[in-house]
């Protein structure tokens, strides 16, 4: 079809709020940090529309083949290609009045708006001061491999964004314009890096769309009567959220409620959670969480919570996994045929690897990056940010003292007495989501997850710092679907 028959355009603006902690990468270092994220002119994050449009496509592409893909999103192949039918606009970050922050800021007037609300004055002070998680790949002796070291930056879970989509068809009711829209609320969709470790994970909180045919007069005269602003929504209809059409591919959601035994720590952080005294050296990760008045639209300024990342769980079940799928295929560590000393779990083990994705890398055996390949996870596994109620914080909230004794005066010994900060029996809401391409995968790498997952329920597997002195055992109760899923794997759970 001819591009000149495409007459009617098809505009959604929508919000998008980021569920779990957002990193959507700028595309290299800084110099300071590995992966700083992307901003605007006016230094605030925001989401680029390529970014949205490749999420977009590659579900698109899963769901309807390569080839429909290529009809929507446009294709370059040598002599031959057709530019895209949609086009996507970047996403604007929403100030805390709920209203997003559109055009360069120059003037004292918007100035001053950017440093008397509250939520953009602290998302600006993330450029000179990111926030970032700091992350580390574990060999089989539990010490960071070579390159295994690195940060993200991010933006907090809660932000609010809004964008754009517009496409260009040639009849009124496309069905292809409705399920892009489904696309938008589907689970799968999760936006910049690390989304397989628990972070981008996205909702929709609200969409409002609209269809013009530009040959008709009053269709282009309501077209043009609309505001350019992304969310001025004047013009066009609010859809029902629940009405989208489903996507067909359901993912699995396994909820896990981890109850710790005792003490636990997950993480680096540099704030108290608020006990008196002096602050312990050691301490909590804990990170924002923008929540939002239902009524009103406002964000509220709220607490810091205690955070447990996706990607620590997800590298404790990756390593009992890789136990389980060696100890299922009768390998073990007095295998001679077995050099233990430069074994990885990432690289060696095709169980973990076929379930938990590894990275594109530089080909060994010619030394080229374009001979790569790399495979993204079956399993996503989000953040959890604990709260903690003021008055169960002196319950909640320990510290401990931890001291070394010098064996010769029986005294402490030099800059070995420090404290910890540790949560005592707070428990842990673990969500495991395991998409469709999991049911694939080889059965006895899908049998090891399950029994790496059984051991984190049943207090084998520790999470978390301190593990050698007790910390970290928890005991986990799955809900229906989990357990369905573990008896389907072999792993029946009474």
């Amino acid at each position: 079809m001819s591009r000149l028959a495409r007459h009617i355009l098809h505009v959604a603006r929508f919000v998008l709020e980021a569920r779990t902690a957002l990193s959507v990468g700028s595309g290299g270092a800084d110099g300071v940090y590995d992966h700083p994220i992307a901003r605007d002119a006016n230094g605030l994050p925001t989401i680029p529309g390529t970014s949205l449009a490749g999420v977009l496509r590659h579900l698109w592409a899963n769901d309807h083949g390569t080839r429909s893909g290529d009809s929507l999103f446009g294709y370059q192949r040598r002599d031959r290609g057709d530019a895209s039918r949609l086009e996507v606009a970047a996403c604007a970050l929403h100030d805390s009045r709920g209203q997003p922050v559109e055009g360069l800021l120059l003037d004292s007037s918007p100035r001053g708006r950017l440093r008397a609300d509250w939520l953009l004055s602290a998302a600006a002070k993330t450029r000179e001061d990111p926030s970032f998680r700091d992350r580390v790949r574990l060999n089989h002796r539990g010490a960071a491999i070579k390159t295994g070291k690195f940060d993200r930056g991010l933006l907090a879970a809660g932000h609010r964004f809004s964008g754009e989509l517009r496409l260009w068809s040639e009849i009124p009711n496309d069905p292809d314009w409705s399920k892009l829209l489904g696309l938008l609320a589907d689970p799968r969709l999760r936006l910049g890096g690390a989304t397989r470790a628990g972070m981008g994970a996205m909702a929709l909180v609200s969409l409002h769309a609209g269809s013009f045919d530009l040959r008709n007069p009053e269709n282009s005269a309501a077209f043009q009567k609309l505001k350019p602003g992304l969310g001025d929504t004047a013009g066009l209809a609010a859809l029902d959220l629940a009405k989208l059409p489903p996507s067909g591919v359901t993912a699995r959601a396994l909820t896990i409620q981890l109850v710790p035994r005792d003490f636990w720590r997950i993480g680096q952080g540099d704030e108290s959670l608020g006990r008196a005294g002096k602050t312990p050296d050691l301490l909590p990760k804990l990170e924002p969480f923008v929540t939002w008045e239902r009524e009103q639209a406002r964000a509220v300024a709220g607490t810091r919570y205690a955070l447990v990342p996706g990607s620590s769980v997800k590298g404790a079940l990756a390593h009992r996994a890789a136990f389980h799928w060696n100890a299922l295929n009768d390998r073990f560590a007095d295998d001679p045929t077995v050099d233990v000393t430069t074994w990885d779990k990432s690289e060696h083990c095709p169980g973990v690897k076929e379930i938990f994705g590894y990275a594109k890398d530089r080909d060994t055996a010619s030394g080229r990056s374009r001979d790569a390949t790399g495979q993204a996870g079956h399993l996503c596994i989000d953040d959890a940010h604990i709260e903690i109620a003021a008055q169960d914080r002196e319950r909640r909230i320990q510290a401990m003292i931890h001291n070394s004794i010098d064996r010769f005066t029986g005294g402490a010994r030099n800059r070995m007495l420090f404290t910890e900060e540790l949560l005592y029996r707070c428990p842990i809401p673990l969500r495991i989501t395991l998409f469709p391409g999991i049911d694939k995968a080889e059965a006895t790498a899908r049998r090891a997850l399950a029994r790496a997952i059984r051991d984190l329920c049943e207090g084998r597997l520790a999470l978390g710092a301190g593990v050698t002195k007790g910390h970290g055992s928890f005991t986990g109760a799955p809900d229906e679907t989990a357990r369905n899923w573990l008896q389907e794997q072999g792993e029946d759970w009474t």
